[in-house]
């Protein structure tokens, strides 16, 4: 005969597995290991020439990499600088409005620091440019902020598994599958000339997020996001919204 006390414990641990089962689960460290494909990442982009140094560097390379800028750190007089970083194949991704610990917020602020973000890309960009990839400043996430932002349309919340600034270390520390953390700035533009060539003659292509987790490829269209309050408020993509 089954004890009530251990009959009770039982229900318990089977409705804790029934629940994380609906858990929603978007948060990526790296991708396959599977494959020889990895993903340098960009944070930050404070200064439009830090932001150009790097892309010099993965043009000279022929190479990809997905850039996370903070919104309110977005110039539009350097709006053709980022037209360039999307036509070269690298990817925009949206590293919040004001880089804020996202896990401290409401989810209608978490909403509010995404979208406000996306409408300032697609101003510079002149289209609508649906990031799909969010990385969380000092990649602090929770379930809170997966659900908040996968209602606005996000498909991935981006860690790392290469923090290094060391190209030697860099180097040693990179396997198939790895999503590599830098920033844009003088000392890790520095890291990456040497560092690029170096995991191209490894065999290593560098691709973007989104190709490394393999999820649709970004289309542009023509209808800019603009946002507005109520949008923080409703499970909405912010290509669905009604413009004015």
């Amino acid at each position: 005969m089954v004890r009530r006390g251990t009959l009770l414990m039982m229900i318990f641990l089977l409705l804790g597995c029934a629940l994380a089962e609906d858990e929603l689960d978007i948060t990526y460290r790296f991708g396959s290991r599977e494959e020889q494909k990895i993903a340098v990442t960009i944070d930050d982009c404070y200064h439009a020439e830090d932001v150009r140094a790097v892309l010099d560097i993965l043009q000279a390379n022929d190479v990809r990499a997905t850039f996370f800028p903070i919104g309110k750190a977005l110039k539009y007089k350097d709006a053709a600088l980022w037209q360039e970083v999307v036509a070269s194949g690298c990817e925009i991704g949206n590293h919040s409005w004001g880089h804020t610990y996202l896990t401290k917020l409401s989810r209608q602020k978490i909403k509010f620091q995404m979208l406000r973000t996306q409408e300032k890309v697609d101003a510079l960009l002149d289209c609508h440019y649906p990031m799909q990839v969010m990385r969380p400043p000092m990649g602090k996430t929770n379930q809170k902020v997966e659900e908040s932002v996968a209602a606005v349309g996000y498909l991935a919340v981006v860690k790392w598994d290469v923090s290094e600034t060391d190209p030697v270390k860099a180097l040693a520390d990179v396997q198939n599958g790895s999503i590599l953390l830098f920033h844009a700035r003088k000392k890790d533009a520095e890291c990456l000339s040497v560092l690029i060539p170096q995991l191209v003659a490894e065999g290593y292509q560098l691709v973007t997020v989104s190709e490394l987790l393999e999820l649709p490829e970004i289309v542009c269209s023509a209808e800019k996001y603009v946002y507005h309050r109520r949008d923080t408020e409703e499970n909405i993509r912010p290509d669905a919204v009604p413009q004015n």
